[in-house]
């Protein structure tokens, strides 16, 4: 169900916004990516199609993830020098939002929170030292750059094509952690990865 209806700056469609969180929004009629403020939209450019390879997932797919519900409502895409990641937007059936990381097959259930300390300079972090991250304690285990492929549907960032990133993979305690930095800001996802059978489609 619709949280609010807005129109594509750029072509006038409907557009159904489905979560209150939701602060960029894909048009499925041109592809021009919107963001919202105050139930306005602001046109920032056409976003490229993400080619489909076979994921469990789709935009709009309900589903659970050990047994919570769930409906699937937008992606975004990252590329990196070993390929690529999708995170997909969750909006749980109470209300609740959540990401599935998705990574050659591999799911991590993650939740995004903001960074309560500063982070050491990309620069200054290696593979395999301990980082603190927002009072957590996190080996490193892969860091690297890349860009933001493309979006679909809605999400709860700000993702621009084309956009540069740096990355940061860790785990802390059976946690796996992953630190995405741009322009914007730094996005922090906290989660445990998932077996085959913990994500019903």
């Amino acid at each position: 169900m619709a949280e609010r209806t807005l129109n594509c700056a750029a072509c006038g469609a409907p557009i159904e916004v489905e979560s209150r969180f939701t602060t960029l929004v894909v048009c499925q009629y041109c592809g021009q990516t919107l963001y919202i403020h105050d139930d306005a939209v602001d046109p920032t450019g056409k976003t490229a199609k993400l080619v489909d390879y076979g994921s469990r997932l789709a935009l709009g797919k309900a589903g659970a993830v050990r047994g919570r519900r769930f409906k699937a409502l937008g992606r975004v895409r990252y590329n990196y020098e070993g390929g690529f990641w999708d995170e997909w937007f969750l909006r749980f059936d109470d209300g609740q939002v959540g990401w599935l990381e998705e990574d050659e097959g591999e799911y991590t259930l993650v939740f995004k929170t903001r960074l309560t300390s500063p982070l050491p300079p990309f620069d200054d972090i290696a593979v395999g030292s301990v980082v603190p991250v927002s009072q957590r304690r996190v080996f490193i285990t892969e860091k690297g750059t890349g860009s933001v492929a493309g979006a679909e549907g809605e999400i709860s960032f700000a993702a621009r094509p084309g956009e540069q990133i740096q990355y940061i993979d860790g785990n802390a305690g059976g946690k796996a952690i992953r630190l995405v930095i741009t322009r914007s800001g730094i996005n922090l996802s906290t989660g445990e990865p998932l077996e085959f059978h913990d994500l019903q489609v």
